[in-house]
This record gives structure tokens, C-alpha cells and sequence, in this order.
């Protein structure tokens, strides 16, 4: 980071801070949310720590896609190797992998069984209604990968009717545009949106750094559809159909020396990316105290790469969930939940180190409790899963939470988690091990919140210790084994509210991640910072809102991208400036300007990082 810069980007902040008065806004346990317990439940009594990013979060901030939006929660890091639609490595919550990450649209998983991880970076934020974040172990909840938290992706669903439409074009020729429809006829209700978005980009990677590189633009370009379908058949039954589809082409630049085939800068590599999740669903009261649904979801992720038109590899990962929930009212203050789950999972993958067609199927029983003793509030989640590949699995989360105040809360916490070996880590040629057992893990911890009003401020103490990490063994043959060890421990801090008439939202993460690699020594796992955070501020003066947001990290570690050498990469700040202009109710203009001060930083060694940048929306919504 360039001398100087910081300041500037504080002094950005600073010029929202007259003082005014802004419309009454709701007040904090207003928030409601059903990803921390798989019940509804108001955010102020989640005892995982859990952050909601509604509408108005996604509005004001004028991301673009999903990655966007979450760079600026507390615990979330993500090395992008590239522009938007290129992917991340690692995509890591509280430190851990992109593996030990779950991400879930609309309750369904999505997740490439090869290697794992989600293609969050093809999920554009046109069509998300919401977005919740629960950090800690919870595959009790969830199953396998939710060892860092959950990210559960809503879509669709919006009491707003009516059309709506925007329109973007800014810098590196890119142009958006979306339109939606939100409606109801009685008992029915439906939602449609469509979204195209492209971008030119900017070379992926740096040619003074990999001289094989193309030094060509990347350019990405993404097409999504979203539709939803309800109707309520009586008053204790209602069936309902929702659809998420999104496909994008990324052109990327490679960096493989040492291989058979070796590219130079004008070799033109291309992916494909299809992600696809569809659910149905029959919500029922079995009884006035007793309400149960039956879900039948599917989610598909379908990956081509080509190198100069010709393709190098394919890959389609199929996950069908078919659930049975159901919760029961025992009294006003305690709730038990019990689902039966089955998930069949299928890939089929062609070149490169393919693992050709496998599969795995899962038989799920989970129990929960939640319930409030006066001033005393209490969780407790129960999951036992058997896999076909390896056998069974069991998971536990205890919660406890103390209300001290009206304003003041305690909560203590503990719980397992664990992942399935990925299909790479099974069956990849020359390092694959059929008998891998899944990793695990344990964390403990510690929070205190403060809320009042609008104000919610929370601070966790958190201690994750890993167990038979997947590592591959430092000499020939390289197989994938359980002889990993990890931990760490950290402090997350988030705060939402109104500070002296500005809205405001910040995150702070400490945190010390080590990792022991396959010869034994404890080592700062790569491209994960100890200290990041950011802060945002926006403003309604009449007819604008102004905002503007401070994002920074400090150094990482990573590997030298051509030599693999060891390296430090610095830390960053990087400030964008927001501003909305509202005609009328329905009409409005907005100017996103990003990396306002052209910081020069990256993510990952080698790879370039958007430079400043203006984008000018025009919208009309109801």
C-alpha cells in the first residue's frame, strides 16, 4: 500500500459525517433469520454468530456479485485470481479451506464434488433477495463442509410486486441489465427475473511477473434466470417450485510450466460455467403446533475448459436432497425440530486428472432444541449421517446464551463438524486414497453483544483445532492422506446501526491460523491474513444516499507464482464511493466508483487486481 492512501481512504469516510436526521429505521431485533437454527428466530437470540444482508445491504452497496458483497464480513477472505467470474483460491471462512466452506441456495447445496467448493463468483446479486452468514461449526445443522459456517442464498421471494428494471455501463466495456417481475393473483404468487452481465476485465495475470501469460484482457460474461411459484391450496397446505440458473464464460490466463504442453502469451483459455438449483416444496400443519415440508432439491454445477478452442476438460456434479422437516411448538418458548434427509451425489469428469463417473449417497437423521428460560436461552443440535464411501458420521452443537441486560448478552458455544473427502481426494489418478476418513473438527466459543435500537455490535472469541486434515504425503508417491493438523484461534467483531445520523456497518477479524504441513512444520496457511476488516457509511440527504466503504487486509503469505518460492504479499485498503439519485418513488440513477484511489495491491502472487473504476446505473423499480 502506497503511502498516503489510507488516510485518503479514511477521509473519505469522514466527508459523510455531517450530522442529519435520516427516516426512523428498524430497530435491530427486528432481523429475523433461519439459517442459524433451521427455525425462525429473531438475530438478536441466534447464539451462533450470525450476520443477515437484506436488500437494502445488497442496494446500498452496489456490488455486483456475490464475492463483492461478502469481501466486506467479518471472517470471510477470498484470493481472486483475477476479475469478476474468475475463481478464488482460497475462498476461506474463520481461515479454513474453501472445502470447509458450505454455501446453499435456497436450502439446496451447491458445490463442485471434485474439489469441493462453491463457484460463488458466478452468483450475480440481481436476483438475491438475502443473504445470511453463519460463522462456527454447524454441520449439525447441515452435514458435511459447514466446518467454517454457512452461506445461505436467497432468491426470489420479495413482498414487493410489480416490474423492475436496471441498466449499468462503466468502465473495461461493462455493461448490465436485468428485469424482473414480482406478482400475486389470491392464494398464488410468483416471481421472474433475467440478468445479462459483461465485462472486457483486464489481464488476469501479469506478464512482467509469468512472461507466458497472455497479456489480452479477460473478459467474463454471465447470463441467470431465476423464477419462483407458490400457491396456497388451504390453509395448512401450500406447494411451491423455485428456480436458480446461471452460466458464465470467463476467458483466463494459464500459468503451467513444467507440463507436457506449455502456453505462451498467445495462448487463449476459456471456461464454461453452469450452475443450476431447483427445488419443490409441500409446507403443511400437521397441527395447529406441529408444522412439517417435504423438500425435493437439486443442484448441478457443469464446468468446460478450453485451451485455443480445443477442450482440456469436463466436469458435472449432481446433488439431489430429498427432505422431511418438521417442528413442533411445545410452548411459547421451546421448539424441537427433527429432519430425515437423503442426499445422492454423482459426478462425471473427462481430462486433465479426471475421476471419471462416481458417486455417494448419504442417510441423514437430525435432531434440535431450542427454547428460553427466562433470561436463559439454549440450543442443542444432533446429526448423525452414514455415507456410502466411508461410513458414518456425528455432530453436536450445545448453545448457551445469557441475557445480562436488555442491551447485554452473553453466549458460549460448542460444536463438531467434519468434511467427506472430496472425489479428487478419493479417486484422482496417482494421489487419489479410497480409504481417506473425513476431516473434523471442534470449536469453541465466547461472544458478548450489545444491542439497542437500531445498534447491534457482537464479539466473538472463537478456537477451532482441526483433525485428520487431507494433505498429500511430501514424497513419492504423493498419495492424499489424513495426516493434516490445524488450528485457530481468533476474534471477530461486527457492528450495524446509526452513528451520528450515518448508517453504519464495520467488521473487524484477528485471527492466527497455522497449519501443519506434510513434513511437519507449523506454517501460516497460504493467502490468509491476520488482520482485516472494513467499514461502511451511507447517507439519505432528500432525494440521494451517499455512501462510501473501506475495505483492508494486512499482509499473507503465498508461493511465488512461477518458482513456488515462498513470499509475502502486502496488505491493502481500497475505498469505493457510492451515490444514488431517486427522481421519483420509482426511478433513479446511482454511480458506483470503485478502487476510488487506484491501489495497487493483490490477492494471490502473479495475479492482477481492478483498478479504479466508474459504473453508472439507471433503475426503475416499484
Amino acid at each position: 500500500m502506497q503511502p498516503g492512501r489510507l488516510p485518503r481512504a479514511l477521509s473519505a469516510l469522514a466527508m459523510l459525517y455531517p450530522s442529519i436526521v435520516l427516516p426512523q429505521q428498524h430497530a435491530a431485533e427486528d432481523a429475523i433469520v433461519v439459517s442459524a437454527s433451521r427455525t425462525e428466530q429473531r438475530i438478536l437470540d441466534a447464539i451462533p454468530h450470525t450476520t443477515v444482508l437484506t436488500r437494502k445491504e445488497i442496494r446500498d452497496s452496489q456490488a455486483i456479485d456475490l464475492p463483492s458483497l461478502l469481501r466486506t464480513e467479518a471472517g470471510f477472505e477470498m484470493a481472486q485470481t483475477g476479475g469478476i467470474g474468475a475463481t478464488y483460491s482460497p475462498l476461506s471462512l474463520r481461515g479454513g479451506r474453501g472445502s470447509q466452506l458450505l454455501v446453499l441456495v435456497d436450502g439446496v447445496r451447491v458445490e463442485d464434488l471434485a474439489a469441493g467448493q462453491a463457484a460463488l463468483q458466478h452468483i450475480l446479486l440481481d436476483s438475491v433477495e438475502r443473504v445470511e452468514i453463519v460463522r462456527g461449526n454447524v454441520s449439525s445443522l447441515y452435514g458435511s463442509g459447514a466446518i467454517g459456517g454457512v452461506i445461505h442464498v436467497f432468491t426470489g421471494g420479495s413482498d414487493a410486486s410489480g416490474p423492475g428494471a436496471e441498466l449499468t455501463l462503466g468502465s473495461r466495456e461493462t455493461t448490465r441489465a436485468s428485469a424482473r417481475y414480482r406478482g400475486s393473483s389470491g392464494d398464488t404468487r410468483f416471481n421472474v427475473s433475467v440478468s445479462r452481465f459483461s465485462t472486457r476485465g483486464f489481464s488476469a495475470i501479469d506478464p512482467a511477473i509469468e512472461p507466458i501469460a497472455n497479456p489480452d484482457p479477460d473478459g467474463y460474461r454471465n447470463e441467470s434466470v431465476v423464477a419462483g411459484l407458490s400457491h396456497r391450496i388451504s390453509p395448512r397446505h401450500e406447494l411451491g417450485v423455485s428456480l436458480f440458473d446461471t452460466r458464465g464464460r470467463l476467458d483466463y490466463d494459464g500459468n503451467d510450466p513444467g507440463f507436457a504442453v506449455v502456453d505462451t502469451p498467445s495462448t487463449l483459455h476459456r471456461q464454461w460455467q453452469r450452475l443450476r438449483v431447483g427445488r419443490a416444496w409441500w409446507a403443511f400443519d400437521v397441527t395447529q403446533r406441529w408444522k412439517s415440508r417435504v423438500i425435493l432439491g437439486e443442484g448441478t454445477d457443469q464446468q468446460t475448459d478450453t485451451r485455443n478452442d480445443a477442450e482440456l476438460s469436463r466436469s458435472r456434479t449432481q446433488s439431489r436432497q430429498l427432505a422431511w422437516e418438521n417442528q413442533w411448538q411445545i410452548t411459547p418458548e421451546h421448539r424441537l425440530s427433527a429432519g430425515l434427509e437423503q442426499l445422492r451425489q454423482r459426478i462425471g469428469n473427462q481430462g486433465g486428472f479426471a475421476v471419471g463417473e462416481r458417486g455417494r449417497t448419504a442417510e441423514v437423521l437430525r435432531f434440535g432444541y431450542l427454547g428460553r428460560l427466562g433470561r436463559h436461552s439454549l440450543q442443542a443440535n444432533v446429526r448423525g449421517e452414514d455415507y456410502s464411501d466411508f461410513g458414518e458420521a456425528e455432530t453436536f452443537l450445545l448453545g448457551y446464551g445469557f441475557d445480562l441486560t436488555d442491551a447485554w448478552r452473553v453466549t458460549a458455544s460448542t460444536g463438531t463438524s467434519f468434511r467427506a473427502p472430496t472425489m479428487n481426494d478419493l479417486y484422482q489418478a496417482f494421489s487419489g486414497n479410497p480409504a481417506l476418513r473425513p476431516e473434523r473438527a471442534q470449536t469453541d466459543e465466547l461472544g458478548v453483544q450489545w444491542a439497542s435500537g437500531p445498534h447491534r455490535l457482537r464479539v466473538v472469541f472463537f478456537e477451532t483445532e482441526y483433525q485428520d486434515l487431507i494433505d498429500f504425503l511430501p514424497a513419492f508417491p504423493f498419495t492424499a492422506s489424513n495426516i493434516g493438523q490445524a488450528s485457530v484461534t481468533g476474534t471477530e467483531a461486527t457492528y450495524g446501526g446509526t452513528l451520528l445520523g450515518l448508517d453504519v456497518r464495520a467488521s473487524l477479524t484477528v485471527q492466527d491460523p497455522v497449519q501443519r504441513d506434510a513434513a511437519g512444520r507449523d506454517v501460516q496457511p497460504l493467502r490468509r491474513a491476520k488482520k482485516f476488516g472494513s467499514v461502511s457509511a451511507h447517507r439519505t440527504l432528500g432525494p440521494w444516499r451517499l455512501g462510501a466503504e473501506l475495505t483492508g487486509s494486512g499482509s499473507h503469505r503465498d508461493t511465488h507464482i512461477t518458482t513456488f518460492a515462498s513470499v509475502q504479499e502486502a496488505g491493502y485498503a481500497i475505498v469505493n464511493l457510492m451515490a444514488r439519485y431517486h427522481f421519483d418513488k420509482n426511478l433513479f440513477a446511482a454511480l458506483r466508483i470503485e478502487n476510488a484511489f487506484d491501489e495497487h495491491y493483490r490477492y494471490a502472487h502473479g495475479y492482477n487486481t481492478a483498478p479504479l473504476g466508474a459504473f453508472i446505473t439507471l433503475g426503475w423499480n416499484p
